[in-house]
């Protein structure tokens, strides 16, 4: 399991050349059922983050998942989490 402020580096191929890619892991709030990943993606220093085409990020979205040893919040948790949230605001 992931603990708030966990990061990472590593360097992946895009299918142009090679890039670093840097994360880190940051807690959901209370009603959240999970936390999420900041992203990170440099190339020669230069940050092109929001430079790559979506499909590319999502797939160092996963590979970032892998590297981290993410494992998805159970189906129990979720409803547990979605049920104390409604009972909050009704």
């Amino acid at each position: 399991m992931l603990d708030d402020g966990d990061e990472g580096e590593f360097i992946t191929y895009l299918i142009w050349d090679e890039v670093t890619v840097k994360w880190s892991w940051s807690e959901g709030d209370d009603w959240e059922t999970d936390g999420y990943f900041d992203i990170f993606v440099y190339k020669d220093g230069l940050d092109i983050t929001y430079d790559i085409p979506k499909l590319h990020f999502k797939w160092i979205e996963e590979e970032v998942k892998k590297q981290a040893g993410y494992e998805p919040p159970s189906r129990q948790r979720v409803a547990s989490a979605i049920n104390g949230y409604f009972n909050k605001t009704f």
